[in-house]
């Protein structure tokens, strides 16, 4: 009898300890399980959530083979920056098997599969990577591959000055960028949405948007100059460009519950661009005609988005 009341006794004190402690520190001993909220976790797998695990994003694939044709001279030092699981470094390598092929992938699991394929990988960001360490002085590079790369940098300009200092100066850059100023993105942006997903233009990944006058304005800002240019289309703006080329410009086309005008075959073109593809060249001001200067010299054109200068 006395035990029991002798229990009572201590587990009230407890408890009265428990309830000050918590009412003075806001804390306390934690609450019993039974008491405790139900762990929140969400109801299915959103994209959203690749943020939080980047290592289930290995990309696979990459361009089309051929995009090499855009390269203006045989490689033989080549650098594939963010090179993923090595597919297009592959396709290089067996369309130039003399290549070496060095890649630089910041993804544990990707690096991991691409240092079986191609001749060095770097697991690391390109920034970081000590090149005095890894043997290469400048210059000895002659291609950069940057395959859907820079929309995914916080800095891609500061990256592209990296490669400007490292490079030979007649070294060629085989770069692809997605097109923000697509279509069907501009569509979907009427409609009320800017979808994220796994892949594709508003890959959650993708942290930069360029559209192609912007494109030139960083490239040539960075020390290069373009050489050659391409693009690609997904199956449903090659549909809109396949149905508005011929005609008279400028013509008006019907983007779901919007039009614009399109003033020309060119701005169609650019309209249904899925991705742009460039060769660049790095380039002092000085070799640059007055067209190119532009890009260095003219003022942005004033945004009609709020800024606040």
């Amino acid at each position: 009898m006395i035990g029991t009341l002798l229990k009572q006794l201590v587990k009230g004190l407890g408890d009265y300890a428990k309830y000050h402690v918590k009412r003075l520190f806001g804390g306390g001993a934690p609450a019993d399980a039974a008491d405790a909220p139900a762990f929140y976790t969400p109801a299915a797998k959103f994209d959203w959530q690749v943020l939080s695990d980047p290592g289930s994003q290995v990309y696979v694939g990459g361009p089309a083979p051929s995009t090499l044709d855009l390269l203006v001279q045989e490689p033989k030092f080549v650098l594939d920056v963010g090179c993923g699981a090595g597919d297009f470094a592959v396709q290089l390598k067996q369309r130039f098997p003399g290549a070496r092929v060095w890649g630089v992938e910041p993804g544990k699991d990707a690096a991991r599969f691409a240092a079986k394929r191609l001749d060095r990988v770097l697991p690391e960001m390109i920034e970081k990577v000590d090149w005095n360490r890894e043997g290469v002085k400048r210059g000895d590079i002659d291609t950069v591959l940057l395959m859907d790369v820079l929309e995914h940098i916080y800095d891609p300009w500061t990256t592209l000055l990296t490669l400007r200092n490292l490079v030979s100066d007649k070294a060629q850059l085989l770069i692809s960028i997605p097109n923000v100023r697509n279509a069907l993105l501009i569509q979907d942006l009427v409609s009320g949405y800017w979808r994220y997903r796994r892949a594709g233009l508003l890959d959650i990944t993708h942290i930069r948007f360029f559209t192609l006058n912007d494109m030139y304005r960083m490239f040539y800002q960075t020390g290069f100059r373009v050489l050659r240019t391409g693009a690609t289309q997904c199956t449903g703006s090659a549909q809109i460009l396949n149905q508005n080329r011929d005609g008279i410009f400028p013509k008006k086309i019907a983007l779901g519950s919007a039009s614009i005008t399109v003033d020309s075959p060119e701005d169609l073109d650019n309209l249904c661009a899925l991705q742009h593809l460039f060769t660049l060249q790095p380039a002092n001001y000085e070799q640059l005609s007055l067209r190119e200067r532009a890009y260095i010299d003219a003022p942005h054109p004033p945004t009609l988005a709020y800024s606040p200068d």
